[in-house]
């Protein structure tokens, strides 16, 4: 069966070289992103401050 389906043999020579990895440029961190961690901080607890009013209020409106 090996007879059947041999191609040939690779010539070494024409295998490229490994290339060394090197990891992309990014850009300098900027210290004074608190203002963007605060805002995405207050889009999540808003709406579960809304929430949290809502179910209080129909658990206090349905008991009374």
């Amino acid at each position: 069966m090996m007879d059947e389906f041999f191609v040939g043999e690779i010539d070494t020579a024409t295998i490229p070289s490994k290339t060394t990895y090197t990891p992309p440029k990014q850009p300098h961190y900027n210290q004074d992103k608190t203002s963007e961690f605060i805002i995405k901080l207050l889009q999540f607890l808003v709406p579960l401050a809304i929430l949290g009013v809502a179910v209080g209020i129909r658990f206090y409106t349905k008991s009374a």
